[in-house]
């Protein structure tokens, strides 16, 4: 097997140890090569300039807004529109088609499942399934049993709900066995989204896949607001080179966001007061 290995690449080495990538000093490395990647002007100029271009004239398409100039330049006679009496107004077709993509991805709804797996959980489901199989192996046992001495010993509340054979036990497992933890987690999944209005980000997500062809949102956590599930505009984006559909392959991602000091402070709460003040003395940063 050939490993691939490009020696004339900006970022630090990676066969370095975790408590040298641990370090401030590799960050900045990573940090500078990651601006010099996107900010740095090159023969082709800017790429984060021309990625944030070519989602913005996307966007002007899928809203039926875009320049009409090329349509000027395919219609004029050496520059000459003074004989044509046209309304130049593009006719909003694509948006309309964009909404019927959008409306049928937001429309597809699920529900959030959780199945536990640490040992304990997976023991107790394994001793659940098999008092579940000597019900139904016993059955008649045991309903002898409950008519002659009124005696259940059922492990369920209710026997009509028991699976008929064991071929059926999986899926009763599935539809009808729920630890406590497992509700636990997935209401917790559910109050989480519903805080952050996911319903809403969601939508934004399909316009984004739809119209642009990507789209994305980060998790973060902060002491102030707990979890947070945020929508991030893919112009704001920068990413390594990825070959994968998802991103699983990428090295870096990030998303460039202007924020206030007091949104930073709520961010990094252990960042100093002095190192507040000399971020905000920097050129370009205001007094927020």
């Amino acid at each position: 097997m050939k490993v691939y290995t490009n020696t004339n690449s900006s970022f630090p080495s990676q066969v370095v140890s975790d408590e040298v990538k641990a370090s401030l000093d590799y960050g900045i490395q990573v940090a500078r090569a990651i601006e010099g990647e996107w900010f740095q002007e090159g023969r082709s100029g800017n790429r984060y300039a021309q990625s944030y271009s070519n989602f913005h004239q996307l966007r002007l398409y899928a809203r039926g807004e875009q320049s009409i100039a090329k349509y000027k330049d395919e219609l004029s006679i050496n520059g000459d529109l003074s004989y044509l009496n046209l309304d130049w107004k593009p006719v909003p077709v694509i948006p309309k088609f964009v909404d019927i993509v959008v409306n049928g991805m937001s429309n597809k709804s699920y529900d959030i499942q959780t199945v536990a797996q640490d040992p304990f959980s997976v023991e107790q489901r394994s001793k659940y399934a098999t008092a579940i199989a000597r019900d139904i192996n016993m059955r008649q046992v045991l309903e002898g049993f409950k008519e002659n001495l009124g005696m259940d010993l059922y492990n369920v509340s209710n026997p009509a709900d028991l699976p008929a054979s064991k071929e059926e036990l999986d899926l009763y497992m599935q539809m009808s066995y729920k630890q406590t933890v497992e509700i636990a987690e997935e209401e917790l999944i559910e109050n989480t989204l519903s805080k952050n209005k996911y319903d809403e980000v969601k939508k934004r997500l399909a316009y984004d896949l739809t119209v642009l062809g990507m789209c994305a949102t980060k998790t973060s956590f902060n002491q102030t607001e707990g979890i947070r599930v945020e929508y991030v505009d893919p112009a704001y984006m920068v990413y390594s080179y990825t070959e994968d559909p998802n991103f699983d392959d990428v090295y870096y991602v990030g998303e460039v966001k202007s924020i206030t000091i007091a949104e930073l402070k709520k961010q990094f709460p252990n960042i100093s007061d002095e190192e507040l003040e000399a971020i905000q003395r920097m050129p370009g940063n205001s007094n927020t």
